[in-house]
């Protein structure tokens, strides 16, 4: 049987793999074609071999964000195509009739899920936060204008953040603008505004901050309060600020999105800070719980659809098919709903995350008698 497994087992890999590089290739094919011009524009006459390499690094950033984003869907299309062929090819009736049960025959089938669903988590929690910058970048080599800025407000400082543009890879704000709160941190209300400011992560005895360039006005001209001098320090020979904050570039341009490439740690690193409001916090939250729940739904999903495409009194397998389909759907449609619900403050983070579990559980346990045997 295990040389039948693997047999199984490659079967679902190459089709995994043939999904993936069809539904990225049309990605691919349509982007480029609305976009050459501005790949063209970034290389500034390079040369063909210089256009290339910025294309394929550009697309190869892009392939591992839309594995983050797609990868649970292919899966369970792969699992349904290669039941669909294994069951069009005869293959499947010379097991059962050699007394070997459903569930053992189609074994395979839920291993390689999980292998897949592991694959997508490494990729989720150590590859996409180490390229995140990549998510929102310009196409071509030469791209660094840096995007729009969103100001925010640092709840734990009480300082508000803003600027010009702001560069994702180089952890680098232009034009940057920190307002000063009075009397918390000093006695009147003050604009520190610098040509730019570069995002520093904790080091030694060093907290989280910003190292302004070229600030004004200068350390000496400010009236800092006691807890002042405890977040406004001078540092370096030419005078440069550093303000402690924990709020980075990430907070700075699209917000919204800005969270999902984020590793599970930083967001509940994120959840325990206080600079954050609450309306950032629930969304951690939701997003924290959405991590956990994500592989069990995967899993979930492969189990509704085994026992719904060799179905005992099966109607053909095109109907089989879009039965399973039809299921899909409406798990689908559950963890839409469900993050609806919590986006609009209905029901809580916990609970809309894990209502798609327990309901997506209930109809795979409930279809698992339907299976051929």
């Amino acid at each position: 049987m295990w040389t039948f497994d693997q047999y199984l087992l490659r079967n679902f890999f190459y089709v995994f793999f043939v999904c993936f590089v069809a539904a990225f290739g049309l990605v691919v094919t349509i982007d480029l074609l609305e976009n050459l011009d501005e790949f063209m524009l970034n290389n500034q006459g390079g040369g063909a071999l210089s256009l290339l390499i910025s294309i394929g690094t550009y697309y190869g950033y892009q392939a591992i964000f839309f594995l983050d984003r797609g990868g649970a869907s292919l899966m369970v299309i792969a699992v349904m195509v290669v039941l669909v062929l294994f069951q069009r090819s005869g293959e499947l009736h010379p097991m059962l009739a050699a007394g070997v049960p459903m569930y053992r025959v189609l074994r395979a089938l839920m291993i390689g899920p999980v292998l897949v669903t592991a694959v997508l988590v490494a990729n989720q929690e150590l590859i996409v936060p180490v390229i995140a910058h990549a998510a929102h970048g310009g196409r071509g080599i030469q791209t660094g204008e840096g995007g729009q800025v969103e100001p925010i407000y640092d709840y734990s400082t009480k300082i508000s953040i803003n600027g010009e543009k702001v560069s994702l890879a180089e952890s680098q704000l232009e034009g940057a603008q920190f307002v000063l709160p009075a009397p918390l941190i000093v006695h009147d209300l003050t604009i520190i505004r610098g040509t730019k400011a570069i995002f520093r992560k904790a080091a030694g005895q060093r907290p989280d901050g910003w190292v302004i360039f070229g600030a004004a006005p200068q350390f000496e001209e400010l009236a800092l309060t006691p807890r002042g001098q405890e977040i406004v320090r001078k540092v370096g020979r030419s005078g440069e600020l550093f303000i402690a904050s924990p709020v980075s570039c990430d907070q700075l341009f699209k917000r919204k999105s800005s969270s999902n490439y984020l590793s599970t740690s930083e967001l509940l690193g994120r959840i325990r800070n206080e600079a954050y409001g609450p309306l950032a916090v629930q969304k951690f939250v939701t997003q924290v719980h959405g991590r956990l729940t994500q592989p069990l739904i995967n899993l979930i999903a492969v189990l509704l659809s085994l026992p719904l495409l060799v179905r005992r009194e099966s109607a053909g397998l095109v109907m089989d098919s879009g039965v399973c389909a039809v299921a899909q759907g409406i798990l689908f449609g559950m963890m839409q709903l469900s993050a609806y619900l919590s986006t609009s403050g209905i029901i809580a983070a916990d609970l809309a995350a894990w209502f798609p579990v327990f309901i997506g559980g209930a109809m795979a346990a409930w279809t698992r008698d339907m299976i051929r045997s």
